[in-house]
């Protein structure tokens, strides 16, 4: 009478045997201490620990559904490479994680390669936790050491991975540039992955390295879902860079989300050589076919000094690929007083197209008629620049000091539609190369477009938040751009509501502008843009 009953019992104990070996905890720190139990940061397992496959794996310590608890500081030698390697995969619904205890800090002089290696494995995220940092104390212009090399997050294997996430980390001073004779720190990175599916980047902070997110995909494969959301990103070179990682071949990415990430000032990597090419934002396929479909680009700030080298805000720059999304609700300010853009704060380039430009706002503040970029002299910043593209959708935007040009076009560009914009205080238009148009009367007869839009003064808010709102509904941005619902909001949603977070009529008109004025005195506060950007040595 007790077999049935006992086998259940059996049963019960096997499933919460297994059940707990896929939900456990290790303790991680540089030396191990205490019992060397990994039970807990006093009796923490050393790094050798982590880095052993004979540890990974089913029923081994770390499994899927383990967090291995990073412990304290890491002192790494000058130099160090491959500090921290995944040894394997977790699985759907139980990743592995490894988790940066609160004041967890992985730090080296300098680094000579990849600090964390995902190392092409699947189902597994990297968490900084409340204030997990990776840095370099001692490198760059001014420092002990002048070495290439350094990135705090990498994953380089060929193959396909899953569901990988990195998160709330700061990666800081991998290259401190100081000075523009400085051409050092070319290969230093924050986070760089390539190859995964569901790939997550989110809520980082990465400064002082030349790249700070860059995300490659290898050719001959198709990938879906990029999000890079809610980071801060400032004193480096490239913000955000995704490609095709070689030149030949194709590849394809269907599902990026761009979102709520603030860029600074990337004066810091200018250089008299001309090697780096500032962007926020820069999309592209390397030469080889790779196509994007579904790229959404929302709700960014970026603020700060463009700098000497700059190229663009967004650049787009599919030269055998092609491109489909759109840009919606970013809020872009240059405000150098002596740098400008080379191409615009959105450059459309080559076979980018069927892209929608809406509800941005965009400002200069060159404070006069000339600025400077690699060595040229310029009437001030370009607002959109096309460059043989075609499909391009620019409605509801506002763009103030644009005294180069509000919009620019090379020979072969095309534009699916233009209207409903403020472009205020700008310098001219140019319609394929065709001259530049200082009369905008005689702009709207040669595009066909912009019949109702206008270039008076928005009068955006620039001293309290959120700021470059406009002031009030006395502005004539107010209630005065189109109603894109109907068109949109079922594919963009975040097109339907404002960047501070007021949702837009779904009938009526729009304001211009990424943000929708509320006269209630109850406007959400969107997060406070980077501020006090220097460098800090250490």
């Amino acid at each position: 009478m007790n077999g049935p009953r006992n086998l259940v019992l059996a049963l019960m104990f096997l499933i919460l045997t297994v059940s707990l070996s896929t939900a456990s905890d290790i303790y991680i720190a540089q030396n191990a201490a205490g019992g060397n139990t990994g039970a807990d940061c006093a009796d923490a397992h050393g790094v050798s620990f982590f880095n052993s496959g004979a540890n990974w794996g089913s029923a081994k310590p770390i499994a899927p559904g383990t967090t291995v608890h990073l412990c304290g500081t890491f002192n790494a030698p000058a130099g160090s490479s491959e500090y921290l390697v995944f040894q394997g995969s977790g699985v759907s619904g139980s990743v592995i994680t490894l988790l940066f205890e609160s004041g967890a800090v992985l730090t080296a002089p300098y680094w000579s390669g990849g600090v964390i290696d995902v190392a092409g494995n699947s189902y597994v995220v990297v968490d900084g936790g409340a204030n997990g940092t990776i840095q370099a104390t001692a490198n760059g212009t001014n420092q002990a050491n002048h070495q290439d090399g350094g990135e705090c997050v990498i994953s380089h294997e060929p193959g396909i991975a899953n569901d990988v996430t990195v998160q709330n980390l700061t990666c800081a001073n991998l290259y401190i540039d100081a000075s523009l004779a400085d051409n050092g720190g070319e290969d230093t990175y924050g986070i760089d992955l390539s190859n995964a599916n569901n790939l997550v980047e989110q809520n980082n902070t990465l400064h002082d390295m030349k790249w700070a997110i860059r995300v490659s995909y290898q050719i001959g494969s198709n990938f879906s879902n990029l999000t890079i959301a809610g980071n801060n990103i400032y004193n480096m070179d490239h913000g955000v860079f995704t490609g095709a990682s070689d030149s030949s071949g194709t590849a394809s990415l269907s599902g990026v989300t761009i979102s709520g990430n603030k860029f600074g000032s990337m004066t810091a990597w200018d250089n008299t050589a001309n090697n780096n090419h500032h962007d926020w934002m820069h999309i592209s396929s390397n030469d080889a076919s790779m196509s994007y479909t579904d790229v959404y680009i929302e709700n960014n700030y970026a603020s700060g000094d463009v700098g000497y080298n700059a190229n663009a805000g967004i650049y787009l720059a599919e030269q055998n690929g092609s491109l489909t999304g759109a840009a919606v609700n970013n809020v872009f300010v240059n405000t150098a007083t002596n740098h400008c853009w080379a191409n615009g704060f959105l450059l459309e380039n080559d076979n980018a197209g069927a892209f929608l430009l809406a509800n941005n706002t965009f400002v200069s503040q060159v404070a006069h008629d000339a600025c400077t970029n690699n060595g040229g002299t310029y009437p001030g910043d370009n607002g959109i620049v096309e460059d043989s593209s075609s499909n391009l959708t620019i409605e509801n935007n506002i763009l103030v000091s644009m005294k180069n040009t509000n919009y620019y076009s090379e020979g072969g560009s095309s534009i699916a539609a233009m209207d409903y914009n403020d472009e205020y205080n700008g310098g001219a238009w140019s319609w394929n190369g065709s001259g530049e148009m200082t009369l905008f009367t005689l702009w709207q007869s040669d595009c066909h477009c912009d019949a109702h839009s206008i270039i008076t003064n928005p009068g955006l808010n620039s001293g309290s938040a959120p700021p470059y709102q406009l002031a009030g509904s006395s502005s004539l941005a107010y209630r005065t751009g189109t109603n894109l619902s109907a068109a949109y909001c079922g594919r963009i949603p975040a097109l339907c509501t404002g960047a501070e977070g007021n949702p837009r009529p779904s009938s009526g008109a729009w304001d211009i502008g990424a943000y929708e004025y509320s006269g209630s005195g109850s406007t959400p506060v969107p997060p406070t843009p980077p501020t006090g950007l220097s460098a800090t040595v250490q």
